[in-house]
């Protein structure tokens, strides 16, 4: 193993899970499409509805967990992934939001920049850094201890759609000052989610521990005369077994009568 921060074996099952296909695709721009709807209603549920659809948390970890295993080509394939996800949320938004117009839905673009609910995505606030840092650390521990869940996943978007949205939003409505404000928002919850999941792989180090483990194993199975094979992964101690006593053929001889 590269790092004892962190198992090859589990890195290598982020990556597996941050793949992209259709469904990635088309879940974040369905993300972007409710949150577009949300902010033109001001609505809370629809926004939260946006956030539970987007699958943005699984790229996320794998960014994180890449850089503390040591593989800096994959954490960037998969920060391109997440940057490739959330710009389709982004752009179906917008396309919401023209649609809306076009059809007088919504009356006036400029009028999306007097919403409650957009505003508070187009600021750098304490609220929003909190966020980010609890999605950091409870989705780091949920990998670790393989509790992850879908709510994990809707803490990170928490951080990442709405910003995003919001961002995409009042720069098609002309307030530029809004907009880079939302897209610097979005960045910054980004590098906090990363940031806060390396120290909490660094304090706790989990592959330490795993090692430890399997190292205990392999000891133990030796002592009972076994044989652990190592992989990447650490000891595997599945392969642990006595070797097999070899038996004399005359006691195979069916005795005769």
């Amino acid at each position: 193993m590269r790092t004892s921060i962190v198992h090859d074996q589990l890195v290598r099952s982020l990556i597996s899970d941050a793949r992209t296909d259709y469904a990635y695709y088309t879940f974040m721009a369905l993300s972007g499409v409710l949150a577009a709807v949300a902010f033109l209603t001001d609505s809370i549920p629809l926004l939260l509805g946006a956030m539970i659809v987007a699958p943005a948390y699984p790229p996320l970890v794998a960014v994180t967990f890449s850089i503390a295993g040591g593989y800096p080509r994959t954490a960037g394939r998969a920060l391109l992934v997440l940057f490739a996800g959330l710009v389709l949320a982004i752009t179906a938004a917008v396309v919401t939001t023209w649609l809306c117009n076009v059809t007088d839905i919504l009356s006036s673009a400029a009028n999306l920049v007097a919403k409650p609910l957009l505003e508070e995505r187009v600021r750098t606030g304490w609220y929003s850094i909190l966020a980010a840092v609890a999605a950091g650390a409870g989705g780091t521990i949920a990998v670790i201890q393989r509790k992850q869940d879908t709510l994990i996943g809707v803490v990170a978007s928490v951080a990442l759609i709405p910003a995003g949205a919001a961002g995409a939003l009042a720069a098609y409505s002309g307030d530029l000052d809004r907009a880079l404000g939302g897209f610097v928002l979005l960045g910054v919850n980004i590098l906090v989610i990363i940031a806060v999941g390396l120290l909490v792989l660094v304090a706790i180090r989990p592959g330490r521990a795993e090692a430890a483990a399997g190292r205990a194993d392999a000891a133990t199975c030796d002592t009972q005369g076994g044989k652990a094979r190592i992989t990447s992964a650490g000891v595997n101690t599945d392969a642990c077994a006595k070797p097999a006593t070899s038996t004399n053929r005359r006691d195979e001889r069916p005795s005769r009568s």
